[in-house]
């Protein structure tokens, strides 16, 4: 459904449990996508929601099969990973680029999930420090330009 000029918020729940690729990019869809929004979802690899108007927070809370989330270019203004989860050994990709993600840097990475290859926070309002010590052996893409991280 990428490009598709959606407009309006995403239904209270997704009615398919057999989904494993959801690409809503590139549309007018707007509203909070709430917390536990992916989780039923227990085959989806791949989710995709950037360039819309999502805001709030953005939660990284997938089911185990999940590699990539795609969540640049909305409106953020927070995110957050859950240290337990059970996709935080799965989870490879993390885009939250051009977002408006407020965070103090040494609490937002602390729980940055140790499987994680590419992390992407460009363009966020991110500042401060990073933890010490940071530690993700794994990260191979690690963006975090035109933030205030020292």
């Amino acid at each position: 459904l990428r490009g598709n000029n959606l407009t309006g918020v995403l239904f209270k729940y997704l009615p398919f449990p057999e989904l494993t690729k959801l690409d809503l990019a590139n549309n007018t869809l707007s509203g909070e996508v709430k917390t536990n929004y992916f989780l039923p979802l227990r085959k989806l690899r791949h989710v995709d929601i950037s360039q819309n108007r999502f805001h709030g927070h953005a939660d990284m809370l997938f089911s185990p099969t999940t590699l990539h989330a795609n969540f640049s270019n909305n409106n953020f203004k927070s995110a957050g990973f859950k240290r337990f989860n059970s996709a935080s050994k799965t989870l490879r990709v993390v885009d939250l680029s051009n977002n408006f993600i407020d965070h103090d840097a040494s609490e937002f990475f602390r729980n940055i999930p140790p499987n994680l290859e590419e992390l992407i926070l460009s363009n966020n309002l991110i500042r401060g420090e990073l933890p010490n010590p940071f530690t993700s052996e794994n990260l191979k893409v690690f963006a975090i330009s035109n933030n205030s991280i020292n």
